[in-house]
């Protein structure tokens, strides 16, 4: 990957001149100050620095909040594309994709999609591919796209944070490619604060300090709140949830780093809004279908499954008996020969063994009982591009008929839908009340809830208070078990991970450390 980045500097003709690129920030700012948003000097000098690149691939790391979408990326893709380059908007997530290309006026892909099956415009035609949260991909898949720009002569943009949550597999590319001097354009000055004293908090926290956050929070910008008790903390934020109005609720966040305290906070906001008659009239049972998260190496491992899940195949295994996107349960799993006998809706079985097929393209859901309300917010967990429903986009239950089991839904952008809860396409579903730090990771709020337990060791460190803190725009509250244990734990844990590079490198740097101390 560091490779294959270094080969690629000095390579290309710059999307635009020196004189050119000024012109096209000068008039891109002069609209937005127009607009009452001024730019200020960092992003004049990304956009022209991006912009006269001569590199294959180059980045712009940008804190939570710099505006690195409306104002960089969007000048650059509209000079690009003014200059005949094709633009393509990429993420690690659907709804991330979307966003940005919605922004930039193109359409949006998931990077392993577009692995699969990249996008292509006009032949000769030069291509730039803009890839956003760039800190959540792998190293693995950061090679292979890279290869892939190579091979097909397309400049890459890579947009992230290195402060933020990285990659959930082995890695941490985006980081490593900026330690290894990839050209990278910085953006600093944080804008999506209104409130200065979360601001405040936002940039302690960029630094590490929990305590100079917190108290940042008690002079204004929100509030710090202990309760020794779990259960009590998740009814206090149901209950202030519950307590307010439709406009309310849509511009406040609730996040709690893990699955399991998901699950349980957003039980006790159901039963508050239930309470408040927010929630109505009768509850229909579904099997929701939860993607389990597999890795590449979990998933050829007979022992990541359990009876009763659903695996499905993002391609066909036409001597399987096996068709992409259909649902397959688990019935009976044999570790010794790695088979997993499956079962499809039609009734048919399936002998899988994962040695020899299907491994590499299997996806795996876990069943889970969840019920469903008139008046429930609920979020899609799957992309289906035939009905157009993306991987956290939100929904409001509008209706449940508990004699057809269906469900009358209206999307984000307004369109009914009707969910039938039966078949395995309509139950990638889940409530949408609360958010891991990682769901929340790209989402901004007015008002962030944040439960945060100095105890959950692998869940509460730097990077998931800053993302955690960061999506408010006006406030951020923070309900903790103890406020000092919280401060530490932030203190000690950075949230950084360790790369197979410097597991290499690290008995030689002891070693010249331990030389240069006369010890050696």
């Amino acid at each position: 990957m560091l490779r294959i980045e270094a080969d690629g500097r000095g390579g290309l003709a710059p999307i635009s001149s020196p004189l050119a690129a000024a012109k096209a920030v000068a008039n891109a700012a002069a609209q937005a100050e127009r607009a009452g948003f001024g730019w200020n000097p960092d992003q004049r000098s990304a956009t022209q620095q991006l912009l006269n690149s001569c590199n294959r691939i180059t980045a712009l790391q940008g804190y939570a909040g710099t505006a690195k979408t409306t104002t960089v990326l969007a000048t650059f893709a509209c000079e690009a594309a003014a200059r005949g380059v094709s633009i393509t908007a990429l993420a690690p997530t659907a709804s991330a994709a979307m966003v940005l290309g919605q922004a930039l006026g193109t359409n949006g892909d998931t990077v392993a999609r577009h692995l699969l099956s990249p996008q292509r415009g006009d032949i000769g035609r030069p291509a730039a591919w803009i890839v956003d949260e760039a800190s959540l991909l792998s190293a693995h898949d950061m090679a292979r796209l890279f290869e892939l720009a190579a091979k097909h002569d397309a400049r890459i943009l890579l947009v992230g944070d290195v402060k933020q949550l990285g990659s959930v597999e082995a890695g941490a590319a985006f980081a490593q490619l900026q330690d290894a001097g990839m050209e990278t354009a910085r953006l600093a000055e944080i804008v999506r604060q209104t409130n200065g004293a979360t601001k405040e908090a936002v940039l302690a926290s960029i630094d590490g300090d929990a305590r100079k956050a917190m108290a940042a929070l008690d002079r204004g910008g929100g509030q710090v709140i202990e309760n020794a008790d779990r259960n009590e903390r998740f009814a206090a934020i149901a209950q202030r949830y519950a307590a307010l109005d439709k406009t309310g609720r849509a511009r406040t966040l609730i996040i709690e780093p893990s699955r399991e305290g998901r699950d349980a906070l957003t039980a006790d906001i159901r039963a508050a809004l239930a309470r408040s008659e927010i929630l109505t009239g009768p509850a229909v049972a579904v099997e929701s279908l939860a993607n389990k998260g597999l890795t590449r190496v979990d998933a050829r491992a007979p022992l990541s499954y359990d009876k009763g899940d659903v695996v499905s195949f993002t391609r066909d295994y036409a001597d399987k008996g096996v068709a992409r996107g259909e649902a397959y349960r688990v019935e009976s799993i044999d570790p010794l020969k790695a088979a997993i006998t499956l079962r499809a809706e039609d009734g048919r079985a399936v002998d899988w063994r994962l040695r020899q097929w299907g491994a590499g393209h299997a996806q795996a859901f876990l069943a889970q009982p969840i019920d469903l309300k008139a008046g429930d917010t609920i979020r899609f967990t799957r992309n289906d591009r035939e009905t157009g429903r993306v991987n956290g986009a939100r929904a409001q239950v509008l209706a449940v008929d508990q004699e057809t089991r269906t469900a009358t839904v209206q999307t984000g952008r307004g369109k009914i839908e009707t969910l039938h809860l039966d078949s395995a396409r309509d139950r990638h579903i889940a409530h949408a009340y609360v958010d891991t730090a990682f769901a929340a990771q790209g989402r901004t709020a007015d008002h962030v809830i944040i439960h945060a337990d100095s105890r959950a060791t692998n869940l509460v460190d730097q990077k998931s208070f800053y993302v955690g803190i960061s999506r408010a725009k006006l406030s951020a509250t923070i309900y903790t078990n103890d406020r000092d244990r919280l401060v530490a734990a932030i203190s000690e844990r950075t949230g950084q991970v360790q790369t197979a590079i410097f597991e290499a490198r690290a008995p030689a740097l002891a070693a010249a450390a331990r030389k240069g101390a006369g010890l050696g």
